[in-house]
C-alpha cells in the first residue's frame, strides 16, 4: 500500500494497513512511517 492509497478508504472502519514495502523501500524508512501515522490519524482521528 502506498501513502497515496490511504484516502480512498477515508470513511471505511479499517483497523489494519499493511504497508511494508512502502516503508521498507522508502529513502528514510523511519521517515515513511511518520508519514503513514500522520495521514491515518488525520483521516481516521
Amino acid at each position: 500500500m502506498a501513502l497515496e492509497d490511504l484516502p480512498l478508504f477515508k470513511g471505511i472502519p479499517i483497523h489494519v494497513f499493511i504497508a511494508g514495502r512502502s516503508i521498507r523501500d522508502a529513502a528514510s524508512p523511519v521517515e515513511a512511517a511518520r508519514q503513514f501515522k500522520r495521514s491515518i490519524a488525520e483521516l481516521w482521528g
